[in-house]
């Protein structure tokens, strides 16, 4: 008897602390409280006219949809691949887990001070959803946000995340528009091209201009402008194709103005110059990269230059890194036109 009873006291115990085991892991957690909002996907992304990003420095851009196609602040085509990771976000994103109600103090705080704020707009005048973006775990596999819907914020923060990637999201919220902007530097398809000029500054006699003219287009000398003969009409019209899609790898961003300013003082490379058809123009100028990496020759000398990228600047704007895999496609010498003899 005496032994039922200490087994009783026992199990009593165990249920006491399995009861306050309980009670205490429920209220480490925050989703239960009244006006919590926790629906941050947007199932028909397709509808989703304009997003509008703000961070907490004040750095703002505005995307829009406008004929299918995104523009970053009404002036620059948007880059696809920017804006398809953007829709994904947008469609997948999930709960992965109520805020820990010992981090929501912090979390608010964090939140409140330098979160990125991100207004989803849907064809209406107002925002049918906005994320205030806040920074990662601990983990980095989640990321604080708060949701805010019909002008109302959620009482609590969640933690989301996209089922499947291991990462967080804030990085998918810039707002330098410049990062936005797609890469593309020459995109025409021949009837819309009415010259190309391309300069070799350190070989000059290379450098050659094709023309559209009535007859077609032509091929001239860059420095006399005289008519190339013997030009093979099959090699011009394959090179004139090759325009309809020349992409820049990306916007230097890490070089100072100073060091910019001495790049572009310095002596050219080459440089791209197209005229449309419609009056519109792209130049872009490309510098050599000092040869940071040391690369070797085959005589196991570093070249001077670096052998994979280039500095550019297009349209006198954007300071870029080019490579040359891509625009060795173009930079041709004028002699690769000429007829070859038997």
């Amino acid at each position: 008897m005496k032994n039922n009873k200490i087994l009783l006291a026992l199990l009593f115990i165990l249920v006491a602390i399995a009861v306050i085991i309980y009670s205490n892991n429920k209220t480490e957690t925050i989703s239960d409280i009244e006006g919590a909002k926790s629906d941050f996907a947007i199932k028909d992304t397709a509808s989703i006219s304009k997003i509008f990003i703000a961070d907490a420095k004040g750095k703002t851009v505005s995307l829009t949809r406008e004929k299918n196609t995104w523009m970053v602040d009404g002036k620059y085509v948007a880059r696809p691949d920017n804006m398809r990771l953007l829709m994904k976000t947008f469609g997948r994103i999930a709960v992965k887990s109520p805020v820990p109600r010992s981090a929501y103090n912090t979390t608010i705080k964090s939140i409140a001070t330098g979160a990125t704020k991100v207004e989803i707009y849907q064809g209406e005048a107002k925002p049918s959803k906005t994320y205030y973006v806040g920074g990662a775990t601990l983990d980095h596999q989640g990321t604080y946000m708060l949701l805010e819907t019909e002008g109302v914020k959620s009482t609590v923060p969640f933690i989301m995340h996209i089922p499947g990637f291991y990462g967080y999201l804030t990085t998918r919220f810039f707002t330098e528009p410049e990062q936005w902007r797609d890469a593309v530097v020459f995109k025409y398809s021949p009837n819309q091209i009415k010259s190309i000029a391309v300069r070799y500054y350190e070989t000059p006699k290379q450098s050659f201009k094709i023309e559209n003219e009535e007859s077609g287009f032509v091929v001239r000398d860059y420095i006399s402008n005289e008519i190339v003969e013997d030009v093979d009409t099959n090699i011009l019209n394959e090179y004139i194709a090759l325009y309809s899609g020349i992409y820049y790898e990306m916007i230097d961003v890490e070089s100072t103005k100073d060091k910019k300013d001495s790049v572009i003082a310095s002596p050219p490379y080459f440089s791209v110059e197209v005229h449309d058809l419609l009056g519109g123009s792209n130049k872009i100028v490309a510098y050599h990269m000092p040869n940071y990496r040391q690369t070797l020759d085959k005589n196991e000398e570093p070249f001077m230059y670096d052998v994979d990228r280039m500095y550019a600047l297009l349209n006198d704007e954007l300071f870029l890194f080019i490579q040359f895999a891509t625009f060795d496609q173009i930079k041709l010498p004028q002699a690769i036109f000429r007829k070859r003899k038997n």
